[in-house]
């Protein structure tokens, strides 16, 4: 019998945590539309399509009193995954070689079912399979995230991928279709001119996707399977599956549930009240390309600005203070992460968002802001503003250095076998393009003391025990500010 090879098993996709998938990111959304949500660390979290595991790993080292279970098609993702989970001594998490029609009953069920990126690369009989396990699997308050490409902003990223099919047709060497489909994109760019509309969005199109590495490109352009969907499409697929849909992870396209304004009233008079229609229509207005979709089981959503709702939960901000507000006394200036600036002449916010900036990247509780109504509201519009991030939970991870500092174990997992992105506690990569920082990495496990440490950094660097010291204190405090010290 012939044996299909995965494209999984031939060429590796890298793997990575994503942020947006975190349940206790999920998990917050719920509680601000009213939803209720399993705590994080008593879950069962389940992620389809995980691949290396690295984003579920990376949610298991940080809960060791919840259990993951990670499922993909393909052999040797799985395979690295149970190595990566071996390497860092986690046992709460197992990985699976399985078909999405084969996983039934004897799973269970999970508070969170995560398929990122999988919907929309996969067969229509896998994509029916993947809606019946999450709608069956799901628990009573659990939350389903599916992310997928999404109409009609996705047609451009079909073009794309027609051209590229053609161009790279009759090669099959993986090494040889990613040289050509590379080296063709580099020429389209400068062929594509900015003056024309539709050649301009196919040459930025092109931009980012030799930004990323080129394995992507491998299975996402070039792979077998692309099916982009509406965001209707994928709430009926879910319907009849029994979930219902709740928002998308990017808090920023939740903002007009909350706060609805002057410049969608004709979209909102269109919609007639439906949540998800307005969505769908705000998709044409925006071309959305991509979507994160929140899926629940039973009830309804009641999105509001509530500030109870903010009661036990948690906001964090990379946040800079610019200046001191000239207009008015106490007021400032503020920058965020993704070039987000703004400006508030209100003492309390102003505080609030001062302590952010100071305690970052560690959270803050958000019960004060609960019991305050103005600095509530505040809050709400700067989470989605996407100035702020809001979740269920503080992350696991430290700021000062202890006597025995301990980096992430994941990340001192990578590092040691030679990986320059490594995995963050706050479920993001950072690139640590500094060698001699990675180098030390795989050391900094929690049963060296900081004078071991240094006299290791001595021998390797051929210094003198102060210039030792002081350089690790200079490398203990990048990998707290890059968010890898654990508790």
């Amino acid at each position: 019998m012939l044996r299909v090879v995965n494209p999984y098993d031939r060429v590796r996709y890298p793997g990575q945590p994503f942020a947006f998938t975190h349940p206790t990111a999920t998990g917050a959304l719920a509680a601000l539309f009213g939803r209720r949500f399993t705590p994080f660390g008593a879950s069962r979290v389940l992620e389809l399509g995980c691949g290396e595991g690295v984003n579920l790993l990376n949610m298991a080292l940080g809960a060791p009193n919840a259990e993951f279970v990670g499922v993909d098609l393909a052999e040797a993702p799985i395979a690295l995954a149970r190595a990566a989970a071996e390497g860092c001594g986690c046992v709460n998490v197992r990985f699976h070689t399985c078909d999405l029609a084969d996983i039934y009953v004897t799973f269970g069920r999970f508070d969170y079912v995560i398929a990122h990126g999988l919907y929309a690369w996969i067969p229509r009989e896998a994509r029916e399979a993947l809606m019946r396990v999450a709608g069956e699997r799901l628990a009573a308050d659990g939350l389903a995230l599916i992310s997928y490409n999404a109409l009609p902003g996705a047609r451009f990223r079909q073009a794309m991928r027609d051209i590229l099919l053609t161009v790279t047709e009759g090669v099959e060497d993986p090494a040889a279709r990613l040289t050509l489909a590379r080296a063709f994109l580099t020429e389209q760019i400068e062929v594509w001119a900015d003056s024309e509309a539709d050649e301009y969005v196919m040459k930025n199109e092109a931009r980012r996707i030799l930004t990323r590495a080129p394995e992507v490109l491998f299975h996402d352009e070039l792979g077998q399977d692309y099916a982009p969907r509406r965001l209707n499409d994928a709430i009926a697929d879910a319907a009849r599956n029994g979930l219902g849909y709740m928002c998308d992870a990017e808090p920023r396209l939740s903002e007009e549930a909350f706060f609805p304004s002057d410049t969608f009233a004709a979209t909102h008079q269109r919609a007639g009240g439906d949540w998800s229609r307005f969505e769908q229509l705000a998709d044409f207005r925006a071309m959305r390309a991509f979507r994160h979709s929140i899926f629940f089981r039973g009830g309804a959503t009641d999105p509001r600005p509530e500030p109870a709702r903010l009661m036990g939960l948690w906001a964090s901000g990379e946040l800079t203070v610019a200046q001191p507000d000239p207009n008015a006394p106490g007021g400032a200036a503020f920058e965020a992460s993704g070039g987000v600036s703004f400006t508030t002449n209100d003492p309390k916010l102003v505080e609030f968002l001062t302590a952010l900036a100071e305690t970052f990247p560690l959270a803050l509780p958000l019960d004060a802001a609960a019991a305050d109504a103005r600095l509530a509201n505040h809050v709400f519009r700067l989470f989605f503003r996407q100035a702020i991030r809001i979740a269920t939970a503080q992350a696991p991870l430290v700021v000062v250095p202890s006597e025995r500092p301990s980096v992430s174990a994941l990340a001192r997992f990578q590092a040691a076998n030679g990986e320059s992105k490594l995995a963050t506690l706050r479920h993001n990569m950072i690139l640590v393009e500094d060698v001699s920082v990675r180098a030390l990495v795989p050391l900094i496990d929690g049963t060296r003391t900081r004078a071991d440490l240094a006299r290791e950094l001595a021998r390797r660097d051929q210094v003198s025990s102060e210039e030792a010291a002081t350089k690790l204190d200079e490398t203990l405090a990048k990998v707290a500010e890059f968010g890898l010290l654990a508790a």
